[in-house]
């Protein structure tokens, strides 16, 4: 079957908002030898996005189809081909999806498609002891950069900083191995592998070479460098900001903010999940993210987070009081209850325990961006209340125009 899931973004200046459209397939009765779901990805990812790139009305024939043609010819191929053993591995959404497809807004500005795949790959310890399969996933994140013309200064310096050494993987391997003698459950599961997710804004012009212009994004997790290392995964993170910053003083204050915020005021409320790069040239302020879970669900805490705990002016969290109620669905609450209400979750097993947020520093820029990110599924009362209030978000925040969320949506799924 097919699963369905909508989330939402919105900045901190209440400007751009995005909306993600979750298509997760999922095997119904998964074969315990991992057989296919089907024989390829490209269906669920090209539908999808040839339905949205029509829908925002604004990508030229000529750059729909190139779009298409980089999805057909360089992402597909690079990802490990459907399996029903492999579905748990995909951690990029909350129901184990490879894919997922996004449309940004922007005020007085034409909606923007993106997409976000994860190129899972496996450790092949026996052929060329890639123990970890980091080989083989910088195989394929060089790949897909180089056919979609990338930067590759800052990609070079964070793979080479959260990936790890030969001699830390045999380090983790060696404390795996431990573990499980001790009788850890956790180190008996699935393998130890490098896991990293890569995304594609899709732009409506065209470069030099008559291709259409894609912003590549690349993901990594510091967990499996920290470990191995014995260090804290915010230190982990600090080494990597300051490899990228060289020398940049104010991208370093940015971080220093957020990594007070992180260790002051963090504790068990938060935890490091991802980092995150823009492939671009540093001459052209790429973004260094790091993404936190929390279990934040009050209007209060979410506030406390985009002050970074009164580090940052309380005018930084002024847009939350409108648009709160939309994202969670309770405009029918007196705002005089909203400030420390918490409401229920749909789903309290889920990760998605509250409030995710993506913490941005920039070379040149003092103050760091903050962005969060509502699992509207996880409060709103069905999924048609999701949309609704989505609407509402978009109508508020003046990014709505003349489009039809509903058809984009139908459209994609």
């Amino acid at each position: 079957m097919e699963i369905y899931r909508l989330t939402v973004v919105n900045d901190a200046n209440g400007s751009i908002t995005e909306k993600s459209i979750y298509k997760d397939a999922v095997a119904s009765s998964p074969s315990s030898k991992g057989s296919p779901l089907f024989s390829s990805w490209l269906p669920l990812i090209h539908n999808s996005l040839t339905s949205l790139l029509r829908w925002t009305g604004t990508y030229p024939a000529e750059v729909q189809e190139s779009h298409l043609a980089f999805v057909r010819d360089v992402v597909v191929p690079r990802l490990k081909p459907p399996a029903a053993a492999d579905r748990l591995y995909y951690i990029g959404t909350h129901s184990h999806g490879i894919y997922e497809a996004s449309l940004a807004f922007a005020t007085h500005k034409p909606a923007r498609v993106r997409f976000t795949v994860q190129p899972l790959v496996d450790p092949s310890p026996a052929q060329g002891g890639d123990l970890l399969g980091q080989k083989a996933l910088r195989n394929t994140l060089e790949g897909m950069a180089s056919a979609c013309g990338a930067d590759r200064a800052w990609l070079d310096a964070f793979l080479d900083s959260v990936f790890l050494t030969a001699e830390e993987e045999l380090t983790l391997v060696g404390k795996r191995g431990m573990d499980a003698a001790n009788g850890d459950a956790g180190a008996a599961g699935g393998p130890l592998r490098q896991n990293g997710f890569v995304a594609f804004d899709l732009e409506a012009d065209m470069d030099e070479n008559e291709k259409a212009v894609t912003v590549m994004k690349t993901y990594l997790f510091p967990q499996l460098k920290a470990i191995a290392t014995g260090q804290k995964t915010v230190n982990t993170t600090d080494s990597i900001v300051k490899r990228l910053a060289g020398g940049d003083k104010d991208m370093l204050a940015a971080w220093e903010l957020v990594k007070t915020f992180l260790i002051t005021d963090g504790g068990e409320k938060i935890n490091l999940d991802f980092l995150a790069i823009d492939c671009l040239a540093p001459c052209k302020e790429p973004r260094f993210k790091v993404y936190v879970s929390t279990r934040f669900k009050s209007l209060a805490a979410v506030r406390e987070a985009f002050t970074l705990g009164g580090l940052l002016p309380s005018s930084s969290a002024d847009f939350l009081s409108q648009v709160w109620p939309q994202l969670l669905d309770m405009e029918d609450i007196p705002q005089a209850e909203m400030e420390d209400l918490e409401k229920p979750l749909n789903n309290p097993d889920s990760h998605h325990q509250g409030v995710g947020f993506a913490f941005s520093v920039v070379p040149g820029q003092a103050v760091p961006q903050i962005k969060m990110y509502v699992p509207m599924w996880q409060f709103a009362r069905d999924e048609a209340r999701i949309v609704e209030c989505y609407r509402r978000v978009l109508q508020t925040q003046g990014t709505m125009g003349d489009y039809d969320i509903n058809a984009a949506i139908q459209g994609a799924l």
